[in-house]
């Protein structure tokens, strides 16, 4: 890459030499010494530049800035002035403030060679400053939205990360209820009645299965309950669970909770009673 740049900037000089040398055709010879002698200097000097890259640091940082306007002024031809837009559009790009020191030196010759008329050169001095700028505009938008488009995918990230952290520390926060529920629970109706009091519900109870065993539980909008079916020791029994509203079926975390909760009976009853009608548990 550095490699393309110096060449781009030796075929940049060599140019500027041939333009030069070309001004200098219909002059003297002492005229003409005038003019080669320096632009030989400035283009021997962008070579050996060229050659070895780690040499003349000074020369690449400021050998524009003097030999270009020096050569423009020993020329003696007004067109000389055309050869500093050649830095304008190569440098602005490059480094912004070597660019608009060549575009002063622009203007100021500009006014020394045509006086008043050099305002005429001033809006195509600046446009072609502009036009120079904007492979670095384009350059600074690309990573601009390149570095928005990659805050929106970082932030959407962690933001479903946080959504699935938070999720996980409710369904943390429901565990833990459920198990110092299962601690603090002396007894079936005890924990039936913590059930009840921490989820809202109107009502809980346990009843045996008749006839085919449900493998799901069900939800029962005209009565309100969800019915949770558990297998115990010793038979199967259907826990159910009253809502005080039918929009406590749309939280998927309580149905589920309630299912677990459900299935957790059997740590305190082993089985019901042959005759169902005779035993039944509701609080």
């Amino acid at each position: 890459m550095l490699r393309d740049i110096g060449l781009i900037f030796l075929a940049f000089r060599v140019l500027l030499f041939a333009f030069f040398l070309g001004l200098s055709i219909d002059k003297s010879p002492w005229e003409q010494a005038i003019i080669i002698i320096p632009a030989g200097v400035y283009l021997s000097l962008g070579i050996h530049m060229f050659l070895y890259p780690g040499k003349l640091k000074l020369f690449k940082s400021y050998g524009d800035l003097v030999f270009l306007p020096l050569l423009t002024l020993l020329s003696d031809h007004k067109e000389a002035i055309l050869a500093l837009t050649a830095p304008i559009a190569l440098y602005t790009s490059r480094n912004v403030f070597r660019g608009m020191l060549f575009l002063w030196l622009f203007i100021g010759l500009g006014f020394y060679y045509y006086g008043v008329w050099g305002f005429v050169l001033l809006p195509v001095s600046l446009t072609l400053f502009m036009a120079s700028l904007h492979p670095d505009l384009v350059e600074a938008l690309r990573k601009e939205r390149l570095y928005v488009r990659n805050l929106r995918k970082s932030y959407s990230k962690l933001t479903s990360e946080y959504a699935r952290l938070e999720k996980g520390s409710q369904n943390a926060f429901r565990e833990g209820l459920l198990l110092d529920q299962l601690i603090q629970s002396k007894d079936i109706y005890e924990y039936l009645r913590n059930l009840k009091e921490t989820y809202e519900l109107k009502m809980v109870s346990i009843t045996p299965s008749k006839g085919e065993f449900m493998k799901k539980p069900v939800v029962d909008v005209d009565n309100q309950r969800f019915c949770v079916p558990v297998r115990l020791e010793r038979g199967e029994v259907n826990v159910c669970f009253y809502v005080n509203s039918p929009m406590q079926f749309y939280d998927k975390e309580l149905m589920k909770t309630l299912e677990r909760a459900g299935k957790l009976i059997n740590l305190y009853i082993e089985g019901l009673e042959e005759r169902p009608q005779t035993k039944v548990i509701a609080v």
